[in-house]
Formats: structure tokens, sequence, C-alpha cells
């Protein structure tokens, strides 16, 4: 049986990948259709699971009604209010969690603050004392601390 000759129109939509959703603009992100309607599922009917539904027949009549909008307003809310109420949803973001700027901040102050214990008390690598130093804060380790350090490795696991 070919497709193109027995349903023009679905062969069509096949064509058009049409049998996928895409749920966020990340590259490689496209499920299935019927993938899609699980996860929307699994969204409505939250931690009872299909079980609890079929035990109350309230409960699933509330779900073969409003099941699916339900899960289409939770995922509008989602896309609209949960990215610091910019309008964009995180899933629509294409760059890595730590290129945003936020992040690059924290990263330049850290690196910053190692930088000047480097400047200010030398390379640790170089370092010929007994003591355990925790750089950013300067501070020399508890003598115990130190002794679990050095033991850890002849530890039985």
């Amino acid at each position: 049986m070919m497709l193109k000759e027995q349903h023009p129109d679905i062969a069509v939509e096949f064509s058009k990948r049409g049998f996928v959703v895409h749920k966020t603009k990340g590259p490689f992100s496209a499920i299935a259709i019927d993938q899609a309607h699980e996860q929307n599922n699994k969204v409505v009917k939250g931690d009872g699971g299909a079980v609890s539904l079929l035990q109350n027949p309230k409960a699933l009549l509330r779900w073969m009604v409003a099941g699916q909008e339900l899960a289409r307003i939770i995922e509008e809310f989602e896309v609209n209010c949960l990215d610091g109420g910019t309008g964009k949803a995180s899933t629509t973001n294409l760059k890595h969690h730590e290129h945003t700027a936020s992040a690059q901040v924290k990263l330049s102050k850290e690196v910053g603050a190692l930088v000047q214990v480097f400047e200010e008390m030398g390379n640790p690598f170089m370092e010929e004392s007994e003591d355990l130093l925790v750089l950013d804060s300067r501070d020399i380790a508890d003598p115990a601390i130190v002794q679990s350090v050095r033991s850890i490795e002849t530890r039985p696991v």
C-alpha cells in the first residue's frame, strides 16, 4: 500500500513533518505526537496516575472533559511566566545555562577572587607547607579535616 496513493493528505503532512510536536525551539527536540499527548496526560494526572482516575468517576470525567485544556494552560503559564518575567521560557533559549549574563558575571567574580588569592598568597601548587588551605577564604583547614583528607585513600570502602 502506497501512502501517497491511498491517503495523499496524510502523505503531505508526513512530508512536512506534521507527525511530530516541537515542545521547545531547541534543535533536535521534536517528539512524536503520541508521546507529547502522554506527557500532557502525565501533567494533568499528577502523582495519582491513571489508577486514581479510574477509581474516582468524577475525577475521570473531569480529566476527560478538561484534561487537554489544563495541559495547554500549564504549558502557556510555563512559557510566559517562569523565566524571570521576560516572557521567554527557558526552553526557548538555545544557549547553555552557563552562557547567561548572570552566570558569566558570577564566573568573572569567582575567577577574580581566585586570581587575587594567587597574587596575595602565591601559587598554591608551589606551596611547600603542610597546611591545607581554603583558597577563596584564605583559611587554614582544621587539623582533623587535614588528617581525614590525607587518609581518605587508605580507608576501606
